[in-house]
């Protein structure tokens, strides 16, 4: 799988951290900025805390974004409020603007560089104009002082923009750096190479199963948090009510780094910002999102930004390209909170609608907050909505992956893997192409190497190795060919 810039340019974080023996207050699944930022938090507050990552900090989504933290966040907002929820946009606003604050207070003790810019949502063409401004309004009325311009200072085509001054952007491999230190300084335990199996709660104690570096262990906590992108338990629907997204990001060293973060307004979606790598401006450049495992080849999606980003900025010189796994929810917000029940202890965080760097703080911050005894005054009115019918129509998505997962493994199909840069299919590389999370068909995905579930973004390497969940289990190995 492709490696982004953040990694690229220093290496990755390695742990080693030993599982507890006890009962712990808090188990944090996932370290990413999520599950980093509630640990330290916790630490802090003299819990007892252990992280749990299957692979490295970061190794996900945190580690694979532009880096962007900012309350202007494209069309979301007015998405929002088209989608009935008022109230909680209202409460989505704070809880950006509380992540941005709680970054900005901790840059200088965490030693992370941030720089302040002004972020755009820009129409891309006359069409667009419309739906830029009703951002703008959505914005204005729900607290943000936006600014509208007929002609924005970019260095693409625009007709029009909303703009936010003051906003953040950042080096996403330098906050997991940083937030791991701090971290494991304050007194938690960071183990990697553990995967979560399974989750249940009896009494008052929550109990994992966990995969660590191959054997089979479990861990005890008071409460857990799932800070994994998808949930590896389901109790209340969730994997109903969230999507998988890919977009791609590339990298590019170019004179021509723009001093404003953008996001189009309109199709095809388009990301950029300059940034700092090893002491030099470079261009980044996003886009070309779709549901992971559907549509159009990942490859091509990819060619599209360069030509794109050829266009416009024609001494472009490519440093990089690679991919990111988020999570979106019908209604535009976030699904943070306890999953009740028969699981009051077991806490999930995810469908962050790309903003992780945002609503992956406030969602760790309301946890902290909900722990100890001290809740954000936002937190009931953004994570506290009932779903509606109308927010799960993936559940009868769900019914018809199964079945054609079914079929899949009824016809004994072995997927593809790359060799020289060509498909095959030998006797040593036959996998059974059906995710082990609920028998979705999976599809080959040229430009990452992996095997990618259409159903809730499962993916594999080449080796049948999860690299996402919420599958827990590695692809089933067909028998070898007479």
């Amino acid at each position: 799988m492709a490696e982004s810039i953040w990694w690229k340019q220093r290496g990755t974080p390695a742990v080693d951290g030993a599982l507890p023996t006890g009962q712990v207050d808090v188990a944090v699944v996932g370290a990413g900025v999520t599950g980093l930022t509630a640990a330290l938090l916790l630490a802090r507050a003299g819990l007892g805390v252990v992280v749990l990552e299957a692979r490295h900090p970061g190794a996900v989504t945190t580690g694979r974004t532009t880096g962007k933290v900012s309350a202007l966040q494209g069309t979301m907002l007015s998405r929002m409020l088209r989608a009935g929820r008022r109230e909680s946009a209202a409460a989505y606003v704070a809880s950006t603007l509380r992540a941005q604050e709680w970054l900005a207070a901790e840059a200088d003790g965490l030693g992370l560089g941030l720089e302040r810019r002004p972020a755009a949502t820009y129409a891309p063409t006359a069409r667009a104009t419309g739906t830029v401004r009703g951002e703008h309004d959505a914005a204005r009325d729900l607290g943000l002082p936006v600014r509208w311009s007929d002609g924005p200072d970019l260095p693409v085509p625009a007709a029009a923009a909303t703009l936010l001054d003051d906003q953040l952007q950042l080096d996403p491999g330098q906050l997991v750096e940083r937030l791991l230190a701090a971290a494991l300084e304050a007194g938690a335990v960071v183990v990697g190479d553990t995967r979560v199996q399974r989750v249940r709660q009896r009494g008052d104690g929550v109990h994992l199963e966990v995969s660590h570096g191959g054997d089979e262990a479990r861990v005890s906590a008071g409460r857990v948090l799932l800070a994994t992108g998808a949930p590896v338990v389901d109790r209340r629907m969730h994997f109903a009510r969230v999507t998988a997204q890919r977009s791609y990001i590339l990298a590019f060293d170019t004179a021509g780094a723009p001093e404003t973060m953008a996001l189009s307004g309109g199709g095809p979606s388009r990301s950029f910002r300059s940034a700092e790598v090893d002491g030099r401006r470079i261009l980044l450049v996003g886009g070309a999102g779709h549901e992971t495992g559907r549509g159009r080849a990942e490859n091509r999606r990819v060619d599209e930004l360069r030509a794109w980003t050829s266009e416009h900025w024609p001494d472009a010189v490519e440093l990089g390209a690679w991919s990111a796994q988020d999570y979106t929810t019908t209604d535009h917000l976030p699904l943070v909170g306890s999953l009740g029940g028969a699981s009051p202890g077991v806490h999930l965080a995810t469908g962050f609608n790309k903003w992780g760097l945002t609503s992956g703080v406030a969602a760790a911050l309301s946890f902290t907050g909900d722990v100890l005894g001290v809740p954000e005054p936002w937190a009931d009115d953004l994570y506290g909505r009932r779903a509606r019918l109308r927010d799960v129509p993936a559940l009868a998505g769900v019914q018809v992956g199964v079945a054609l997962g079914g079929a899949a493994a009824a016809a004994g199909l072995a997927a593809p893997v790359e060799t020289s840069g060509r498909r095959a299919v030998g006797e040593d590389c036959r996998l059974l192409p059906v995710c082990t999370h609920l028998g979705g068909p999976l599809r080959w995905n040229p430009h990452e190497g992996s095997y990618d579930c259409p159903l809730h973004g499962s993916r594999f390497d080449r080796d049948g190795q999860v690299l996402e969940g919420p599958a827990t289990r590695p692809l089933r190995r067909l028998p070898a060919r007479d």
